[in-house]
């Protein structure tokens, strides 16, 4: 059963955005290698040019665990933490059933 990861970022109004898209990018080119995962699609919200949604699609919830705790990526977690306008809250592991092929 595939595993689907929501993440959604709402960034203080001082943080620096492009550094933020940037290190969203090198996150996206870390994750296309880690055993497991599928796609990502990311994006900055139609309303609130601060907040930002990840969504990606892994194997399995083991693989997306392990993407959680590869060094660069928990890093650049861990640097945008102190930029979060309201606590982070972790909407992630909601399995579903990939449809069958029509």
């Amino acid at each position: 059963m595939a595993l689907f990861s929501y993440l959604r970022f709402a960034l203080l109004s001082s943080a620096d955005l492009a550094e933020f898209e940037q290190d969203m990018h090198s996150m996206l080119a870390l994750a296309e290698k880690q055993p497991g995962f599928q796609w990502a699609e990311m994006g900055a919200s139609m309303t609130d040019e601060h907040v930002y949604v990840v969504v990606s699609e892994w194997d399995d919830i083991e693989h997306a665990r392990a993407w959680e705790h590869v060094e660069e990526h928990t890093g650049v977690m861990e640097k945008w933490e102190a930029q979060y306008r309201e606590s982070f809250i972790h909407r992630r592991f909601v399995p579903w059933l990939r449809p069958a092929p029509a």
